[in-house]
This record gives structure tokens, sequence and C-alpha cells, in this order.
């Protein structure tokens, strides 16, 4: 089965901005260009996957793809996730895909086998949904769709129950998995602070360890 994996990635300056009382603009650049390269390097690893696409009109962002050696998929402009996956729908299409995996680049946990096991769940359904959401159950942190154009995609808004909703609409079998790898995101400050009691040797999570150790260490001296 033919699964492209699909990672949007925001413009480096604008993203987590939620990290603002933790980290500077600069860190937080430094740490999303990490975030994209681990996820980038663990689906080059996972098995199930026949390519990846990267879409965003970050100059980082590209540059980063094109070193890894995957597809990039240039927006003008920063239009949100939905446009970003939309451009990739369109790719999808065109190259005959047949199931497609959305995942953020902001799972610092993330490893290949979870990935693997979420595409080894969609091989028996013609017309299916596979997500896995977020520790809070509002988002979507991995979403396969087969066909890729099953639906359009719903983030930014409650999209774990808009997708579950969206899927159901059209027909399609759903199926939720909670992998707690998945679950975990890194989105706020208490997230980055639950994080960094976590194992993992992706360069992201080191740097988050680092960063947020020197500028406790300053706050006791």
């Amino acid at each position: 089965m033919k699964i492209i994996a699909i990672v949007p990635a925001k413009q480096f300056e604008r993203s987590k901005s939620r990290l603002a009382s933790l980290l500077t603009v600069a860190e937080r650049v430094k740490l999303s260009e990490l975030l994209l390269y681990d996820t980038l390097s663990t689906l080059r690893k996972a098995s199930t996957i026949s390519r990846i696409v990267v879409v965003s009109s970050d100059k980082c962002a590209k540059e980063i793809a094109t070193r890894m050696g995957v597809l990039f998929l240039q927006q003008q402009t920063d239009e949100g996730v939905n446009s970003a996956i939309a451009l990739a729908d369109d790719y999808c299409l065109l190259t005959g895909t047949e199931a497609s995996i959305v995942l953020p680049q902001d799972l610092p946990l993330l490893l290949p086998q979870d990935v693997v096991e979420i595409c080894q769940l969609a091989k028996t359904s013609e017309k299916c949904m596979i997500i896995c959401p977020s520790l809070r159950y509002d988002g979507s942190n991995a979403l396969l769709r087969k066909p890729p154009i099953l639906f359009s995609t719903k983030y930014d808004n409650d999209s774990y129950n808009m997708h579950r909703k969206e899927a159901l609409s059209v027909g399609a079998h759903v199926r939720v998995i909670l992998l707690e790898r998945i679950m975990k995101d890194l989105d706020t400050a208490d997230d980055a602070l639950s994080l960094v009691g976590e194992p993992g040797k992706g360069g992201a999570l080191r740097y988050l360890k680092q960063k947020l150790q020197s500028k406790k260490q300053v706050i006791q001296d």
C-alpha cells in the first residue's frame, strides 16, 4: 500500500509561541528546526511510508527537507495547517496515493514503530480513518486517511472530534488508537516541562532539556 506522510510546518519564527515564557524567539526557531529534523528522521525509518512530504512557506523548512531528501511543497504564505494539508492532498490525488498520514512536527517522542503500527491498521479497509488524539483529546496528533481525500482536515478547532465526525459522515471505518508517545505533543509550557522528564534521544528533546536546565540554574543562582 502506497502511504504518504504529510508534515505541515509553520513558519519557524511564528512557531511554538506558547513556549514564550520558557524560550526566546531564537530558541523557539532552533527548537522548531530540530523538531522537523527529528520527525523526518523518524519517518524515514518507518517501513510503511512510501514518501514523505513537507509543506511550508518557511525557507529553513525547505532547506531541511532538501537535506533530508524528502519532497517539499512550497506555500506562498503561511495560511495554516489545513491549507498546507490541502496542498499535499492535491499531490496525493495526482500521484495515485492510497492513503496519507498527517503528523505534526511537535511529537518529540515519536518512534518509527508507532507510525508502522498506525499504517498497518489501514491494510484491511478500503475506506477508513485511523486517528491518535492528543492527551487532552482535542487534537489529532496522527491522522491517517484512506483514501487521502476522504475528507478535508479540520485542524485548530477541536480537530479530534471534528475528524471523527467527518469520517463517519462519509461512511468510513473509524479506528482510534492510543499511543502515548504520539499523544504527548509539545505545544504549551506545561507540555515542555512534562516532556523534559521523558527518556528520548532526539535532538529537539535534548535541546529542550538543556535550555530549561540552564534557565533553572540561572534562577537558582
